[in-house]
């Protein structure tokens, strides 16, 4: 486009060589090349500018590995199980999530950070980093083994580069009745290299809506509660600590775990100890159930970060990560499997994207 731009002003200058004097040729060849230079300055400035810290989060559904392990309930995830989960199948999904990562960057600025959700091991995360095309990007995980009945765990994956964890550390959560087990909360305090700044952030995957919504809503409340006392003490040191908690929190923005565990609002408002619960109006959601789509993954950041960040969010809605049902022709997120038939896709939820960018 630039190129298109600059020829067409070099045609009209030559047009104008024989409708002018020689001096008045000059001026203005000299005007129109000076506007050129302009031209062509804010382009490439333009092109140039990269976000100063981009986070990504994602439940990647069910990532497991194909070995046995007699303390995880992950028996359907074996090649001789009903799901025949195989190492071909095992592969795939790793080469699919790291496409998902590469795609969603932006303007060739990589995640810095990337949450995940529904991970079995660090087997797996090993394998995503070293045996697919993320081994080229310098990422590194961290990750706890926690309680979770199923074996999934929450997982970040980092950009040495571009991100150093100073403090980590899972916030394990203890229902008083020991009705069920649950992921733990990852917690990650680091710097962005970009910009000195330190940021804390928290992983989340909130206990699932097994046996109704309203039966296990404590749950789920008693997980943002305790999340929410950990945010408290930070703004208590400071007030503008940059803070951000996302993953598939299994409630939406309106839910009682969001507005009222968590304190967090969709705008922005005068209190200065509420979060913000970013919005993505171009997006129907990230999970779709029973033909609904609706918002169970989210980003939720501290005013205190955006006093200093321009902070843009959006669900990641590419092509590949879709599926097209022949009957309807609605669109939903290309799930690996629809029950136990094998679709060979990638997720049934889509990743959501932050990409912050200093005020000047």
């Amino acid at each position: 486009m630039m190129r298109n731009q600059t020829l067409v002003l070099w045609n009209t200058t030559m047009n104008l060589k024989n409708k002018f004097s020689e001096k008045n040729r000059i001026s203005l060849i000299s005007r129109l090349i000076v506007f050129v230079c302009i031209l062509l300055s804010v382009g490439f400035i333009g092109f140039s500018q990269q976000p100063d810290f981009v986070f990504m989060s994602y439940n990647v559904e069910n990532l497991f590995d194909t070995i046995d392990n007699p303390y995880k309930n992950d028996d359907e995830y074996l090649p001789n199980a009903e799901l025949k989960w195989n190492t071909y199948r095992y592969q795939k999904k790793l080469t699919d999530i790291s496409k998902v990562i590469v795609a969603a960057g932006e303007n060739w600025h990589n995640p810095d950070v990337v949450g995940l959700c529904e991970v079995e091991n660090d087997t797996c995360l090993r394998d995503l980093i070293a045996r697919t095309n993320l081994y080229k990007l310098h990422y590194k995980y961290i990750h706890y083994e926690s309680k979770d009945a199923r074996g999934i765990d929450v997982a970040l994956l980092y950009n040495e580069e571009t991100f150093v964890p100073v403090k980590h550390y899972p916030i394990r959560i203890q229902f008083d009745d020991n009705a069920r087990n649950t992921r733990d909360v990852l917690y990650v305090k680091g710097i962005i290299k970009s910009t000195s700044d330190t940021v804390y952030i928290f992983q989340c995957h909130f206990p699932s809506r097994r046996g109704g919504k309203e039966e296990s809503e404590r749950f789920r409340l008693q997980v943002a509660e305790t999340i929410r006392k950990k945010v408290d003490s930070l703004l208590l040191e400071n007030q503008n600590s940059r803070i951000i908690i996302a993953g598939d929190f299994n409630d939406y923005p309106e839910d009682k775990s969001i507005t009222e565990g968590l304190k967090a609002k969709k705008q922005s408002s005068d209190c200065e100890k509420c979060l913000v619960n970013l919005d993505d109006p171009t997006a129907e959601g990230t999970y779709k159930y029973q033909g609904k789509w609706d918002f169970l993954d989210q980003a939720i950041v501290s005013k205190g970060f955006l006093k200093n960040y321009n902070a843009e969010y959006h669900v990641v809605q590419n092509e590949f990560l879709l599926k097209k049902s022949e009957k309807t022709g609605e669109t939903s997120p290309y799930r690996t499997y629809i029950g136990t038939i094998y679709k060979g896709g990638i997720s049934d939820h889509l990743p959501i994207i932050v990409t912050f960018s200093q005020k000047k």
